[in-house]
């Protein structure tokens, strides 16, 4: 019989958006999560480092599917082919959880030190997406400009869908939006 439940990670972040919701993100304690979660303090350091991390929990599973959808062999493939399919695919895998992310994003923008961890996560992503491109034969600086140009679009477009209940779906936001910067690229050129 395991010393603690199962499903321990699951009840630990559901426990501790409840109580960020109620009782805002610097109020909140870990013992009053764990206590919530019907764990202990221990247990929760067995799954996060600190209450923050559980804000970005998520990052386990989206970033290597990422990286994967990124790396799959399809041949060569061009650019925005590839951004618009790991971005795509992106955001289909976190479309379900709107909700969530939508509490988590309100969470992150009450408090400047979840904003500084957030642009943390996303230049830990933003290397490892560019590591991903070069070894699919992207060249360094191009990797890199890729990589920026993909987060900057997924984090806008990410956004504009959290704040917008009536317009379309992260999937469709993102598709659109590649050929949208595309235009905006050949204006600033052209000046």
């Amino acid at each position: 019989m395991p010393r603690w439940p199962t499903d321990s990670r699951e009840r630990l972040v559901d426990a501790a958006m409840s109580l960020f919701g109620e009782h805002g993100y610097a109020a909140t304690t870990v013992d009053e999560i764990a206590a919530r979660a019907g764990v202990t303090a221990r247990t929760f350091f067995r799954h996060f480092r600190d209450k923050e991390e559980v804000l970005f929990s998520d990052d386990d599973s989206l970033m290597p599917h990422l990286i994967a959808t990124i790396a799959e062999p399809t041949g060569p493939v061009a650019a925005e082919a590839l951004m618009s399919r790991a971005l795509s695919s992106l955001a289909e895998v976190m479309q379900p959880g709107r909700h969530e992310l939508r509490a988590r994003q309100r969470i992150i923008d009450t408090e400047v030190s979840l904003s500084g961890r957030e642009l943390a996560k996303q230049a830990l992503w933003q290397r490892a997406v560019t590591a991903t491109l070069i070894e699919r034969g992207f060249a360094e600086e191009h990797a890199e400009v890729l990589a920026a140009i993909g987060f900057a679009l997924f984090v806008r477009e990410l956004h504009a869908w959290l704040a917008d209940d009536d317009g379309p779906d992260l999937v469709t936001r993102v598709q659109d939006a590649l050929p949208r910067a595309r235009s905006v690229l050949d204006v600033v050129s052209a000046r």
